[in-house]
């Protein structure tokens, strides 16, 4: 029978194991607790060898490192034993280019996404879409991302005229430019040969307004 200190011993080369893994995923304990629901109290007592990982909290580590590329196999999380934590090769691996092509699109994607992140973060009732029509082109385009600060006093809505806003009404969100005619207010878009089936839109029925101080749109993953 092991004693307390070969035990702690053990529990703490475990703990070395995970945060191996994990940072090998790229995977950092925010990203755990946000996306998988593992707690950061819960990861850290892990890692630092505070409780240690049973078989089946092991088993659903593991598939979560495969969502990110990671093989990894539960007997070396649990006890060491076995070929370390490596990341899976890919399909593209025989095709250099098309593999290039790939990684810049999916750096792009994580790169956009720490940037929502983060946006979010920094501003409590931040609210981010993806740009879905032609409406509000030349300066926005289908794809790219947009992010507001929500605001729901109707007394305010003056404030944001002449700004294009991300608009919340009882019919839906529509990115448009929030104009006042008299005493209506219209949501527009800034292209008049949009598409959309409704380029105007009464505003009498708006739920929050969020002007847009964030855009991000994509650069082509082709282009050098």
């Amino acid at each position: 029978m092991k004693n307390a200190t070969e035990v702690k011993k053990d529990s703490s080369a475990m703990g070395q194991r995970i945060k191996r893994a994990r940072m090998l995923a790229g995977l950092s304990r925010k990203d755990l607790e946000e996306k998988h629901g593992i707690s950061i109290h819960t990861l850290q007592s892990w890692e630092l060898g505070r409780n240690p990982l049973n078989k089946a909290k092991a088993a659903s580590l593991v598939e979560i490192l495969n969502q990110y590329d990671v093989s990894c196999s539960i007997d070396w999380l649990l006890e060491g034993i076995g070929k370390g934590p490596s990341v899976i090769e890919n399909e593209f691996q025989n095709y250099p280019f098309l593999a290039d092509t790939v990684g810049k699109l999916l750096a792009s994607e994580q790169a956009i996404q720490k940037e929502i992140d983060f946006f979010k973060t920094n501003n409590p009732n931040a609210v981010v879409i993806t740009v879905s029509d032609d409406a509000m082109e030349p300066e926005y385009k289908v794809g790219d991302i947009v992010g507001g600060i929500k605001f729901i006093n109707q007394n305010k809505k003056n404030q944001y005229v002449g700004h294009n806003c991300i608009v919340e009404t009882t019919e839906g969100t529509f990115f448009r430019r929030l104009i006042k005619s008299e005493d209506k207010y219209l949501l527009v878009c800034n292209n008049n040969r949009t598409s959309v089936s409704d380029p105007v839109i009464s505003a009498d029925s708006i739920l929050s307004i969020a002007p847009v101080i964030w855009h991000r749109w994509k650069f082509d993953a082709l282009s050098n």
